[in-house]
């Protein structure tokens, strides 16, 4: 084999590191299994617990910067020799061995019927596995094309193969950061600890204590500042209406209204922004078809303006404002119907999601507790909501439920960490564009952060998630007044702080946007978004 230049060394190192850390396994082996699984087993037992299809997708990755770079060194080691020497296989694959289940991917698949194959260079053939760990077959159909090493238990594989059961999915796995700061309530400032990302409940708008959870929570900051947070978890609104005929729309939408929102969306445009509208449709679903019909209008209106992508409807779907999930999927389903008919061809559909079982992990009490407290958001249900072909982007919050987890020993990082495998290794990231939804880095007040927190801040709310395989992260807020203070990312006046350098030194990755109301500017629309667009590249504007 010809020997590389130190050119093309350089290049190819830098390549392998790259793919390590934004968690791309499939392309080549990377390391000795032998030397690195006990360790990564380690951790993904003590998170997520054996026999979980997250706990498949936890063992394969390089889970921090240091594994990185400690494969790095692997491969370089005596002028590459193990690297000229490697050759590419394929990735893992998932297969469902349920017959009558449909998908898509693993959904609704059981874990007692999930069976994770890895290739084996040895045999020169995939070797599968059970969630216990135990050697098993893949479904028949997968065995007929000799890929597969067939010759473990085939108790579970029927007589013949039949269109379902050698369905599979191959995934790319994520790769989060192995940062220990918390993550959960809203962020603020404690200077003495320059080594976490701070949290001090008397200066954030916590949804529940930072401390002792004491069973209080109060549900997300709403996206407007004229729509206060309910005052329980619990929903709220009224029963759903019972229309005759589904909502419908006009067939020709609204001229743009000439104001604050249409101004606002025009300078993002020229600014190179992608440009959402949002505003919450649930109320005016709840008032009755006539009020439902006149804010779709309102919405559609907006959406006709050139350069806007689409029109979030909902913020945090469930938590607050319906009674049952019956409602909640009838809500959606109108809203996505009237939605559509009324907008221009192309323009998407996107709502924010709250899941509080998927921070538990493996803590089954955890779960049951959540699914208990919130039974309309709970895994299953939301998943109904959102994963029907009715929207085309999920904002999944988080953060919100830090002192629920603490009784059960779960860290803010960790429930972050298991939600966000959650997500990917049920595949919704295969259905929907997935992005995150972070409340915790505005701050009232003057921003205290030396440039250590803003950073360690940083890693963990934008880089974590990114890093685990969400596409964006929207973080809240430009502006806005809530909870009798004004809260921000920027100071007052636009001045720059120590969390707004940690941001503009990820511009580069293309994946953050901002909420903002151009009703309530900090100096005047283009102003602001200017400076905005010094860290973002898309932003969601309120309509009123």
């Amino acid at each position: 084999m010809p020997r590389l230049r130190k050119r093309e060394w350089i290049i190819a190192l830098i390549a392998v590191l790259f793919t390590l850390t934004i968690g791309i396994p499939t392309g080549m082996a990377l390391a000795d299994p032998g030397a690195t699984e006990a360790a990564s087993n380690s951790e993904c037992d003590d998170i997520l617990g054996t026999g979980t299809p997250e706990f498949m997708y936890c063992s394969w990755m390089a889970k921090t910067p240091k594994d990185a770079l400690d494969v790095v060194r692997f491969w370089a080691r005596n002028d590459g020799e193990k690297l000229k020497e490697a050759v590419p296989y394929p990735g893992p694959v998932l297969f469902c061995k349920d017959k009558t289940n449909k998908g898509p991917g693993m959904q609704g698949c059981a874990d007692t019927d999930q069976v994770l194959c890895k290739y084996d260079q040895s045999v020169g053939k995939y070797v599968c596995k059970d969630t216990s760990g135990n050697v098993t077959n893949p479904p028949d159909k997968a065995c007929l094309g000799g890929e597969f090493d067939c010759s473990g238990d085939r108790s579970g594989a029927s007589a013949a193969p039949s269109a379902n059961s050698g369905r599979a999915t191959a995934s790319a796995l994520p790769t989060p950061d192995g940062t220990t700061q918390n993550q959960g309530e809203p962020l603020a400032q404690n200077p003495t600890d320059p080594s976490t990302a701070p949290v001090d409940a008397s200066q954030a708008p916590l949804v529940e204590s930072s401390t002792v959870p004491d069973g209080n929570e109060q549900p997300a900051p709403s996206a407007s500042a004229q729509e206060p947070a309910p005052t329980a978890p619990e929903p709220t609104a009224s029963a759903a209406p019972e229309p005759s005929a589904a909502p419908t729309a006009s067939k020709q939408p609204l001229a743009a209204p000439d104001d604050a929102t249409g101004k606002a969306a025009a300078t993002a445009v020229k600014l190179g922004m992608r440009v959402w509208i949002e505003s919450e449709l649930a109320p005016a679903w709840t008032a009755g078809k006539d009020q439902f019909d006149a804010a779709v209008a309102s919405m559609a209106a907006q959406a006709n303006r050139p350069g806007v992508v689409g029109v979030k409807f909902a913020q945090d779907l469930g938590y607050w404002g319906f009674k049952s999930a019956t409602d909640v999927r009838k809500f959606v389903k109108d809203a996505s119907t009237a939605l559509r008919a009324a907008m221009p061809a192309g323009k998407q559909l996107a709502l924010d999601v709250v899941v509080p079982e998927m921070g538990c992990g493996v803590s089954e009490p955890c779960q049951a507790a959540l699914r208990t407290k919130y039974p309309l958001i709970t895994r299953a249900n939301v998943e109904k909501y959102v994963l029907t072909g009715d929207v085309d982007h999920v904002n999944v919050s988080s953060g919100l439920f830090a002192s629920e987890y603490a009784k059960y020993k779960i860290t803010p990082d960790k429930a972050l960490r298991n939600q966000w495998i959650g997500v990917r290794a049920r595949g919704w990231d295969t259905r929907v564009h997935i992005g995150a939804r972070e409340v915790g880095l505005a701050h009232s007040g003057a921003n205290k952060l030396t440039a250590a927190q803003a950073e360690a801040a940083a890693k963990l709310r934008v880089d974590l998630p990114l890093q685990a395989g969400v596409q964006t992260v929207m973080l809240w807020t430009h502006r806005q007044s809530w909870d009798g203070a004004t809260w921000r990312l920027l100071d007052q006046g636009l001045a720059t702080n120590t969390m707004w350098t940690a941001l503009q030194a990820r511009k580069g990755l293309g994946r953050l946007s901002v909420t903002f109301d151009a009703s309530d500017p900090e100096k005047g629309i283009t102003q602001d978004l200017t400076k905005l667009a010094e860290v973002f590249d898309e932003i969601y504007i309120h309509s009123q």
